[in-house]
């Protein structure tokens, strides 16, 4: 799989990464936003009609700007300010705040599994036009497809062996291996131009300035300060268009960002921001808003771990990787290293809480006590062999000793990092931490294998599948040295593999229950992650100029301006009044 951004780390220049991927249903059921989106919070109730305003959105703080809008490219403006379903939709949108919403139809309008999970077929919307008048049909899905043999999808959408197009409404991906529960990858992937594409020689590093897409908007304007999208008059759903401009100004740090933000000049964010109430909020109470009006403020959308390198001694080790959980406090990791905004993990199973509550073995809930456990530490390691010398556990004269790598920019993650070692020292560990200064050699690290421990965000998606998947999958993984794609604690369990299988191999609902237990059950005992926190979703937003945002009481779409949450979103805002 490859890496996409969900959510941002404290002063860090750079966008946050991580995995998204999502189980299947068997057809698709929601409907695409209709006219007039739907009711927001905090202001007066909206009109229908177009809005005067650009909306301003900000997800990245990058600067200066370059002129690509490549899809396939991560490197890519587009990719990095997170606007390219704007212009290159998807096939499908998912609310990863609702594991049981069926996938919202955006290009295409259902699909079904055939031959054990290894054949999608789908149907295409009618009536779709390209940006340059040219029609959209299965064909171009085909195309897309086809053309991740050459330019793989950075959000990990698998490559089928082959895509054709059966009519013009109906397109056929087939798979080596079923592919059920990657349908939220297949899904989200943005969908490209046959008639524009074809001719590029190397789609995987084409510039694509000038984007032809079927989406909501069109480039109307680009400078290396920012690019502004205009209404698309050929969109399929039109009406649903109430914003007339989306402007992506550029920000040379999240500082720069967030000072725009707290003064009124941006409409939607995905910031760090430290004592949110009183910065943003506080600033414009009756129009500024946070998912929460109190602690943690922000809805959480990923489980974060200390990812544990499994090769290395001590941490080779079951038991010794159970231990170091239960010497956790995650309240303080809470409170001091994520001001509250990250709840602490209450479940050794690696789900998401409360999102993924109907699906937990409850024999497994609320077994992480908040503050620690010493006295379970202790029985671990002294039935694993170990005894306290000079205050430190040791066996056969070898303490536990590791460190945890997190870049120094991502404040919060490196405070974590610090209060660990402080816990750990406590109660008898040899850690420390290996601070380093750009977080590129941490994603690196990560990659090759050359770690011992780090603090990281999980995947994220509608089913705890895919927090397994990029925890357990081995397949995924690669020897020490060599660029993992997942796994990268490097996990070698054949149950685990067996579980995984099991659950992308089925769309009966009691079938990946029992593969999830087994998951949860192995995340428990053997430990290859050690849960942390429930990791926030970044989100501001003001609806001073624009009403219909995400509410904990119309959760339609996680509230962050993610890849594929900001078209959604977007189409359901209409003016305030």
């Amino acid at each position: 799989m490859n890496h996409r951004s969900i959510k941002r780390r404290a002063l860090a220049a750079v966008a946050a990464s991580g995995i998204l991927a999502i189980a299947a249903c068997s057809s698709s059921g929601s409907s695409a936003p209709k006219a007039g989106g739907s009711s927001g919070s905090g202001s007066a109730s909206a009109s229908t009609g177009m809005g005067t305003k650009p909306l301003v959105v900000e997800s990245t703080a990058l600067s200066p700007l370059t002129k690509t809008f490549n899809p396939f490219d991560q490197t890519s403006t587009g990719y990095q300010l997170h606007s390219t379903n704007l212009y290159y939709e998807p096939l499908f949108f998912f609310n990863i705040l609702n594991p049981n919403q069926a996938p919202v139809p955006m290009l295409a309008t259902s699909y079904s599994w055939s031959n054990g999970g290894k054949t999608l077929t789908l149907t295409t919307r009618s009536g779709v036009k390209w940006s340059d008048g040219q029609a959209f049909s299965a064909a171009d899905v085909a195309f897309t497809f086809n053309l991740l043999k050459k330019a793989p999808s950075p959000t990990g959408a698998p490559t089928p062996d082959s895509a054709t197009a059966s009519g013009p409404n109906t397109a056929v991906l087939t798979f080596s291996q079923p592919e059920t529960a990657n349908l939220f990858l297949i899904g989200t992937q943005a969908i490209v131009a046959q008639h524009v594409w074809q001719s590029i020689s190397n789609p995987a590093t084409y510039a694509d300035a000038t984007p032809v897409g079927t989406g909501p908007y069109v480039l109307s304007s680009f400078t290396p300060q920012g690019i502004l999208l205009k209404a698309n008059p050929t969109y399929w759903n039109k009406s649903a268009i109430h914003v007339p401009e989306v402007d992506f100004p550029s920000y040379t740090s999240n500082t720069a960002a967030q000072t725009a933000l707290t003064s009124g000049q941006i409409d939607w964010a995905g910031n760090d921001i430290s004592n949110v109430q009183n910065v943003f909020v506080g600033a414009n109470p009756s129009t500024n808003h946070t998912w929460l009006s109190s602690a943690p403020y922000l809805s959480a959308n990923n489980v974060v771990t200390l990812w544990l390198n499994v090769t290395k001694a001590p941490l080779n080790d079951p038991k010794v990787r159970q231990a170091i959980s239960y010497a956790i406090n995650r309240q303080q990791l809470s409170t001091q290293g994520e001001t509250g905004y990250e709840l602490p993990a209450t479940s050794s199973s690696g789900l998401l809480l409360p999102v993924d509550s109907s699906l937990l073995a409850q024999s497994l809930s609320n077994d992480l006590p908040s503050t620690g456990n010493p006295s379970k530490v202790s029985s671990i390691l002294t039935s694993d062999g170990y005894t306290k010398v000079g205050g430190k556990w040791t066996k056969n004269g070898q303490q536990i000793s590791f460190s945890i790598e997190d870049p120094i920019a991502y404040t919060d993650y490196y405070t974590d990092a610090q209060l660990l070692v402080t816990q750990l020292d406590a109660a008898g560990f040899a850690a420390k931490v290996d601070g380093v200064g750009q977080p590129t050699q941490w994603s690196n690290d990560a990659a090759n294998g050359t770690f011992d421990a780090m603090i990281h965000w999980s995947n994220n998606g509608p089913t705890p599948y895919f927090y397994f998947d990029n925890w357990m999958d081995y397949s995924t993984s690669a020897p020490v040295g060599k660029a993992a794609a997942g796994d990268y604690g490097r996990f070698n369990n054949p149950q685990a593999q067996s579980a995984l299988a099991q659950y992308t191999s089925s769309t009966d609902s009691a079938t990946q229950q029992s593969a999830l237990n087994t998951l949860q059950n192995i995340m428990s005992t053997q430990v290859p992650e050690i849960p942390l926190l429930y990791g926030a979703a970044w989100a501001e937003w003001s609806s001073k100029n624009y009403t219909g945002w995400p509410t904990q009481s119309n959760a339609y779409s996680d509230p962050g301006p993610n890849p594929t949450e900001v078209e959604y979103v977007i189409l359901h805002l209409t003016p305030a009044s």
